[in-house]
């Protein structure tokens, strides 16, 4: 019984693995024909290797067929007629394939009956793997660059579905998913700086899925970038989601200098001047220390930001302006600042603003005073008034004269 077991365990490992064990090249040498009751495992269209334990003298006359198989599936056996045959099919199931050998004792009786015969059976069971997805590396790039991504997806059942969706994203972000969203191949553009996981996604037509995440971080290049993000983030969504939304108006303004009424002048980065494709002209020659707004965002969803690559040494005053809430009521905005780095310097909100009746008359928020570096680095200073953020009236703003320089 011993003995038994362990050519039971010694065929079992040899069948399931479709390769000699490694101990000698003679391996064990049968004196009937056996079987293993181990069950292979397939995979649909795909090669199985087979083993029985076949004595010596018979192989050559081994016969290997397919006696059980689901109904409308197509399998087959290639064999020399050996101890080993190759089996494939194209449907999942349970396969039942027999080996069968002229009996040693009785070879030579000539009685003119029938030849005796050996037979035993193995089972195979074929089962189709699911979905297998693969995600592309991770990826570092600046905000607002685009990067094309490609999922990829195995599998042996057709795939019905892919698709991409947020998985997680920096505070402020308006967490826009790739487009498109479903194909393997997609594009992203990251609107802030910071980490935006992506989550991708395949189903096939079993329904088995399997999914993976990337992630593109978004690592700011410039000398000075600010970034502005107001909405609570159940409303940050596209207008066309439906009543969740709204199309709140928020403006974001970096002045150079401190302490003039110079807002919505050429002094003054905003929505009105600075948004073409060269910015303002400011500070020396070279378009290094000029200021540009990326996105004027007028439907509710931001962020917005402005960056300069080389900013001079001076100060930069930041402003935030509730332009119209267009019946959505107040907002929360918040100011990410970033000095040379993938780390913010600073993050200032959320500051609740309101709505007045006009854009005048709502409320504009001189938020900070920012001095660049020699080296890299900044220093922000925020504006407060007591224990209060300073807020006034745009009018107000445009008007009057602002904070002193810290």
């Amino acid at each position: 019984m011993i003995r038994r077991a362990a050519l039971l365990a010694l065929l079992a490992s040899v069948t399931s693995c479709g390769a000699r064990t490694g101990l000698n090249d003679e391996g064990y040498e049968p004196t009937s024909l056996y079987c293993t009751d181990a069950v292979f495992v397939a995979r649909p269209a795909r090669d199985l290797a087979l083993l029985a334990g076949v004595p010596r003298a018979l192989r050559g006359l081994a016969r290997w067929s397919v006696v059980i198989s689901p109904g409308g599936s197509t399998p087959t056996l290639q064999s020399d007629g050996g101890e080993r045959a190759t089996f494939r099919s194209d449907r999942e199931g349970s396969y039942v394939v027999r080996v069968t050998v002229p009996s040693t004792a009785d070879r030579d009786a000539g009685d003119g009956g029938p030849a005796p015969e050996l037979s035993c059976t193995l089972t195979v069971q074929v089962r189709a793997a699911g979905p297998v997805v693969t995600c592309p590396a991770e990826l570092t790039v600046a905000p607002l660059q685009p990067v094309d991504l490609e999922g990829r997806v195995a599998g042996d059942r057709a795939i019905r579905s892919v698709g991409w969706t947020i998985d997680g994203a920096p505070s402020g972000s308006a967490r826009r998913p790739p487009e498109p969203t479903d194909r393997a191949r997609t594009r992203f553009t990251p609107d802030i700086a910071g980490d935006h996981r992506l989550r991708f996604r395949a189903v096939d037509s079993d329904g088995a899925s399997d999914e993976c995440v990337t992630v593109v971080h978004a690592v700011p290049r410039e000398g000075l970038r600010i970034e502005l993000s107001w909405d609570p983030p159940g409303r940050s969504c596209p207008a066309s989601a439906g009543a969740a939304c709204d199309s709140s108006d928020v403006d974001l303004h970096l002045l150079q200098g401190v302490g003039d009424p110079n807002w919505r002048t050429d002094s003054d980065c905003y929505y009105g001047n600075c948004t073409n494709s060269r910015g303002l002209r400011w500070g020396a020659l070279t378009v290094d220390d000029d200021p540009h707004l990326d996105i004027d965002d007028v439907t509710g969803h931001g962020p917005e930001n402005i960056n300069i690559l080389r900013p001079s040494a001076r100060f930069y005053r930041v402003g935030v302006h509730y332009y119209s809430d267009h019946g959505a009521g107040p907002q929360a905005a918040t100011l990410t600042i970033y000095c040379n780095g993938a780390t913010a310097v600073a993050r200032l909100g959320p500051i609740t603003l309101s709505s007045r009746g006009g854009p005048d008359d709502n409320d504009f928020w001189i938020a900070a005073d920012v001095l660049p570096l020699p080296g890299g680095g900044c220093r922000v200073a925020p504006i407060s008034r007591g224990a209060q953020p300073w807020i006034v009236r745009q009018s107000e703003a445009l008007t009057s004269p602002g904070p002193s320089a810290p």
